[in-house]
């Protein structure tokens, strides 16, 4: 098994400075939004969009925003710099952000559109469930490094694709999944939450914020 970078400690304990804020920004701005642009008729996100992929559309950018502002108040190495393939830049380290709402895939860390994967190595994870307060109940946030891994088969991001009834594929606009195996455990590194080990893959797990 590979040694975890040290590097990767330093990350993530960076990024468990910046996120209970960043999140709280988050649900503020959010709930202020939903009001405004409903004209005050709707109190949550869930009244706006009933899919989840679309709250996690619209709360995804926000929370990007937050963590570099968060990180400038409070004097962390995290510098918000959307390049390609990547969004931030923490301990001198290239990271791509994914955020996810829900527990649909259970034993994904991330979910993205296929042409939206992510292009460098290192990404931080974040699972959130929300509530119906613009708020969320539990959150998993975690650093996986894909150069760490040793089953790459397994271990990688996993495309789905939407076929109509002939096979064919209706668009490009599929997802995908980032999968670890059970035996890679090692490249993640937890931020809050932890892992746990089933037949296959490696599953994230959750705990309560707020």
């Amino acid at each position: 098994m590979k040694l975890r970078p040290k590097a990767h400690d330093e990350i993530a304990a960076d990024l468990k400075k910046i996120i209970p804020l960043a999140l709280n920004n988050t649900s503020e701005i959010v709930a202020q939004c939903v009001k405004l642009a409903s004209a005050g008729t709707m109190t949550h996100l869930g009244e706006w969009f009933a899919q989840t992929v679309d709250r996690t559309k619209y709360v995804a950018p926000i929370f990007n925003i937050q963590l570099g502002i968060v990180a400038k108040q409070l004097g962390v190495d995290y510098i918000e710099e959307e390049g390609i393939g990547y969004d931030c830049i923490v301990e001198s380290h290239k990271v791509e952000n994914k955020l996810s709402l829900g527990t649909k895939s259970p034993h994904a860390f991330a979910t993205g559109n296929n042409h939206s994967k992510t292009k460098v190595d290192l990404v931080f994870c974040t699972k959130l469930v929300y509530n119906d307060n613009n708020g969320f109940s539990e959150i998993h946030a975690s650093l996986v490094d894909l150069s760490q891994r040793t089953l790459p088969l397994i271990t990688r991001w996993r495309d789905e694709q939407k076929k109509d009834k002939n096979g064919e594929v209706k668009n490009n606009n599929g997802f995908s999944t980032l999968e670890v195996a059970k035996h890679d455990a090692h490249i993640v590194t937890p931020v809050f939450g932890g892992t746990r080990p089933a037949v296959k893959f490696t599953y994230p797990t959750y705990v309560p914020f707020n």
